[in-house]
C-alpha cells in the first residue's frame, strides 16, 4: 500500500470513529431510561434567591412527596408536584426529567407537556422543544384555550424567526373559541403593540361588545382612534 493510500485509510478510519462516537453519544442520551428510583434519588436546591427557611420547606415538601410516590408510584398528581418542586428549587433539568416521566405514564394528559413547554421556553432556552411540547399538549386537550395563549407567547417572545406565528395562533384560537374575552384581549393588544391600528380597533370593539365595562379596553381603543 502506498504512503498516500495509508494516509487516506487513516483519515477515513478517524472519520468513522468520530461520526460513530457522535451517533453513539446521541443514542446513549436517547436511551437513558427514567425510573422512579432515579427521579427520587436526590433533591438539589440551586435557586440562590430562596431563603434558608424556604429551602428547608422545599426539602420537607420533597421528602413528603417522595414518601407518597414510594408508596404509590402511579400517583400522577405527585409527579406533577415533584416537577414543580424541582423547578422552584432551580433544578430545571430535574424538573424536565420528572415531567417527561409524567408524560410517559399519562401520555394523554396535557399538563406535563404544557409544563415542559414552559420549562423549555423560559428556563432551558430550547424553543424547538417548547414548540413540540405545547403542540402535544394541544393535541391532548384541544379545548383548553390557555394552551393556545401559551403557544402564541412562545412564538412571540422565545422563538426567534417565528414571532409572526403568534398572530396566526391567536386568530385560530379566537375563531375556535368564539366570544372568549381572554382570547380577544391579547389579540387586540398584539395588534396594538405591532402598530396594526385598524385590526387593533376591530378587535377592541369586539372585546367591548362582550365586556362593555372594561375600562382598560376603552382607554386603549380611544388612544388608537386618536392616532387615525
Amino acid at each position: 500500500m502506498s504512503k498516500k493510500s495509508i494516509i487516506i485509510a487513516v483519515a477515513v478510519f478517524i472519520l468513522i470513529v468520530v461520526v460513530g462516537g457522535i451517533f453513539g453519544y446521541k443514542y446513549y442520551q436517547q436511551s437513558i431510561i427514567l425510573t422512579p428510583e432515579k427521579l427520587l434519588a436526590s433533591f438539589k436546591i440551586t435557586n440562590q434567591t430562596l431563603t434558608p427557611e424556604v429551602s428547608q420547606l422545599f426539602q420537607q415538601r420533597f421528602n413528603e412527596t417522595k414518601e407518597r410516590l414510594k408508596n404509590d408510584p402511579e400517583s400522577f398528581s405527585d409527579w406533577l408536584y415533584l416537577g414543580v418542586l424541582k423547578k422552584g428549587a432551580g433544578n430545571y433539568e430535574g424538573a424536565r426529567d420528572v415531567w417527561t416521566y409524567a408524560g410517559q405514564i399519562r401520555p394523554q394528559s396535557s399538563t406535563p407537556f404544557a409544563n415542559l413547554a414552559d420549562l423549555y421556553a423560559y428556563f432551558l432556552n430550547d424553543p424547538q422543544k417548547a414548540e413540540a411540547n405545547i403542540n402535544q399538549a394541544i393535541v391532548n386537550d384541544p379545548n383548553d384555550y390557555n394552551l393556545y395563549l401559551s403557544k402564541a407567547d412562545i412564538y412571540r417572545y422565545k422563538f426567534p424567526g417565528k414571532e409572526s406565528l403568534c398572530e396566526s395562533v391567536l386568530v385560530e384560537a379566537a375563531q375556535k373559541f368564539l366570544d372568549t374575552p381572554n382570547l380577544i384581549a391579547p389579540l387586540a393588544a398584539y395588534y396594538r403593540d405591532t402598530s396594526q391600528t385598524d385590526k387593533a380597533i376591530e378587535w377592541y370593539e369586539k372585546l367591548l361588545k362582550l365586556q362593555p365595562d372594561n375600562q382598560a379596553a376603552k382607554d386603549d381603543l380611544a388612544a388608537l382612534k386618536a392616532k387615525k
